[in-house]
């Protein structure tokens, strides 16, 4: 029994299942609209039962009473179902911040979508929900997840320093705790933001498992539960 070639195998069931899709179709935006579907029942298949994952926005109140602000819309948000949801058909809803426990944008490329941009409005969408939470002590997971880029030829300073660059700006006390904290990239790369660590933008190979086992017990762990 391994727990690695377990993780493997549901890895290549991710790319199988997206590539049916991109067989039959031609029309791109219905190809990346199914990737997040097809992601988001893979990810619903380990989180806790008080977790529930969908698409949707995010709203907060103003200093103005009865006036309020929406996020853009966001591709993947978990939420606790504990938690007062103010919308929800199917998988789409409308939260408040306090409910939000994580988000995750889904592209098809990254590199090719552009790095920096996305990474950015990611860190935005972060800082939107974040900054309408209560209780500011709660984790936050922040992620990017790519199902192709970055494949050959890999510049891995390169793509670090674009991390870095996407960060430029956001200069508030709480940026660490709603940053960008994980990017996925294709199926071998992963960039993990560990806080208050000597190295905090660590780049792994997904293939030296080992090494990432290191400091969580896997990939999924570290991906998906990043956020209790």
């Amino acid at each position: 029994m391994s727990l690695i070639d377990y993780h493997r195998t549901t890895t290549k069931e991710l790319l199988a299942l997206t590539n049916k899709v991109r067989n039959l179709i031609t029309h791109w935006g219905e190809d990346g609209r199914y990737k997040e579907a097809v992601l988001k029942n893979v990810i619903r298949r380990f989180l806790p039962e008080k977790f529930t994952i969908g698409t949707g926005f995010v709203i907060k109140q103003t200093n103005n009473r009865g006036q309020h602000l929406t996020s853009r819309q966001i591709d993947l948000i978990i939420y606790d179902d504990a938690s007062p949801v103010l919308f929800k058909e199917g998988d789409f809803v409308i939260l408040t911040p306090d409910a939000v426990k994580g988000i995750i944008e889904v592209k098809a490329n990254l590199q090719n979508q552009g790095i920096s941009q996305v990474l950015r409005q990611a860190n935005e969408n972060g800082q939107f929900i974040f900054s309408g939470k209560d209780d500011k002590k709660q984790k936050f997971f922040n992620g990017v997840f790519s199902f192709e880029g970055y494949e050959n030829n890999f510049d891995q300073n390169a793509f670090v320093n674009s991390y870095l660059q996407s960060n430029d700006g956001f200069i508030d006390a709480h940026f660490s705790k709603y940053k960008v904290n994980h990017v996925s990239l294709n199926k071998d790369w992963f960039l993990k933001y560990w806080k208050d660590d000597a190295s905090p933008h660590s780049l792994y190979n997904i293939e030296d498992f080992l090494v990432l086992r290191q400091k969580l017990n896997s990939f999924y762990k570290l991906w998906i539960l990043g956020i209790i």
